[in-house]
């Protein structure tokens, strides 16, 4: 028999609005029974989930008559009752967030994205991100949200959505994305702007939900450091709606797993074993000499001065710890932008011991030569790194990551841009444009090292020579290792 798990119980109020239904499981010829979640019936097989968080398809064939008879009724029932709020909630909505299956959680995050007309950010095995910054005219529950996120996990199904409205990073900057951030001085746009498009953020999006789902319950939600926050909680079909109004700072909606919220924002940690080994398959080597660590997710930090806490939420992220860099903002990240690296690192260590068990660290880059990097991105841990990213610096970048795409003679290569970088390192000293990205791999034989910014996918990956690196090093960095 394949059925061994006990499973909890709730009452049939309860199944509607909080959970898949739950039915008696037994195979033909078997005396074996076993409660588990119906998440999903399709002609003759049913996908089902046990007890431990495991699903499985199943021919109604092989299972008893009985069983068979409960499920298509049970079915039925639940599809009934979520037909009678699915297409009031999504018009509440604005938009078509739910499909005729009422449920998310057993949707791939691709689904859910194209819905709300979210564009990939960022794939890998592990986990995925869909990520709009907005424009105007575009409303989700009742209210302009800033950046909408729908993050994906390692089963490729939806995990959960982010939706962050008036936020002091957002609504106070003025600055532009990419490399166009450093051409402005992200000037404050008024702190009393923020405080009234907060409240009204607040209070639109809770007229629309209660109109639709009821009054909310209050809960109190983990966030990241050594925080936690109130949160307005409305329920259905197993889906939380978590509405977070913290003062300066952001307003936010969570759409969650009610598991999930029922924990109050704990998650599962995957082990240091499976994350060694994890770590170690993303490292990639070829023949010229590159070294460099894959599949870390991207996150784009937008049009604000989030360069820290994008950059962590992706090493978070990379070690298995979930992150947001919003939630990360709140910690250490003035309006507008520009963050307490030194705080955030004491906010980020906390969080990766206490609720992921990872070591996270400063560590001192003296020097960047690829023999001492090598400890770290071997073993598929990305560097966090301190820089200035000036104009100079960024072009030289661009260009050589592109001619690296024609190299044919690599010791010809490695020659060339060894006296180009003696010659660009000079104008590379200017105390500006501070900014963090990561080191993400090395070539010893090129003497040039990889970055990452948190740019968007166009700058997953760069190329710099030492030289150039190590003048617009600050000489401090971050890891988050095992």
């Amino acid at each position: 028999m394949i059925f061994r798990a006990t499973f909890f119980s709730l009452t049939l109020g309860q199944l509607s609005l909080y959970a898949e239904p739950l039915i008696t499981l037994q195979e033909a010829n078997g005396t074996d029974k076993l409660k588990v979640e119906l998440l999903d019936l399709q002609k003759d097989k049913a996908l089902l989930r046990r007890a431990d968080g495991q699903e499985f398809e199943t021919p109604l064939a092989y299972l008893a008559e009985a069983s068979r008879t409960e499920i298509r009724e049970t079915w039925a029932t639940h599809r009934t009752e979520i037909k009678k709020l699915l297409q009031p909630l999504n018009k509440a909505l604005g938009h078509s967030l739910f499909a005729s299956n009422g449920n998310i959680w057993n949707e791939k995050p691709q689904a859910v994205a194209s819905r709300l007309r979210l564009p990939l950010e960022s794939k890998t095995p592990y986990s995925s991100s869909y990520r709009l910054y907005t424009r105007n005219g575009y409303t989700f529950a009742g209210a302009n949200p800033k950046t909408m996120v729908a993050y994906g996990d390692h089963k490729d199904r939806t995990l959960s959505l982010s939706i962050i409205y008036a936020n002091k990073g957002d609504t106070l900057s003025n600055v532009g994305a990419g490399e166009d951030h450093f051409k402005t001085k992200g000037a404050s746009k008024g702190q009393n702007r923020l405080a009234s498009a907060m409240a009204a953020d607040a209070a639109a999006i809770t007229k629309t939900l209660t109109q639709t789902l009821g009054e909310p319950i209050e809960q109190k939600m983990l966030g990241q450091g050594n925080k936690s926050h109130k949160a307005q909680r409305w329920d259905w079909n197993g889906h939380s709606f978590l509405l977070a109004h913290v003062k300066g700072e952001y307003v936010g909606l969570n759409i969650v797993r009610a598991d999930f919220a029922d924990g109050g924002g704990r998650f599962s940690r995957v082990s240091d074993g499976e994350m060694k080994v994890r770590l170690k398959e993303n490292v990639t080597e070829h023949k010229n000499g590159d070294v460099f660590i894959n599949n870390i997710p991207m996150v784009d930090q937008g049009p604000k001065g989030y360069c820290a806490p994008a950059t962590f939420e992706r090493a978070m992220r990379h070690a298995g710890v979930p992150a947001d860099m919003y939630l990360l903002a709140t910690l250490a990240t003035v309006g507008g932008g520009g963050t307490n690296t030194a705080k955030l690192y004491d906010e980020v260590a906390f969080t990766t011991r206490s609720k992921g068990g990872r070591t996270a660290r400063q560590i001192e880059l003296k020097t960047l030569a690829p023999k001492k990097l090598k400890r770290y991105i071997n073993k598929g841990v990305p560097i966090l790194w301190q820089m200035r990213s000036l104009p100079e610096y960024n072009r030289t970048a661009n260009a050589r990551t592109r001619e690296r795409r024609q190299v044919k003679d690599w010791p010809a290569y490695a020659s060339k841009i060894e006296i180009q970088a003696k010659q660009n390192a000079p104008k590379l000293r200017a105390q500006k444009n501070y900014h963090i990205c990561m080191i993400i791999g090395y070539n010893e034989t090129t003497n040039e090292i990889a970055v990452s910014d948190s740019w968007g996918k166009n700058y997953t990956i760069r190329w710099i020579h030492l030289h150039e690196a190590e003048a617009v090093s600050n000489r401090n960095g971050f890891v988050i290792d095992l």
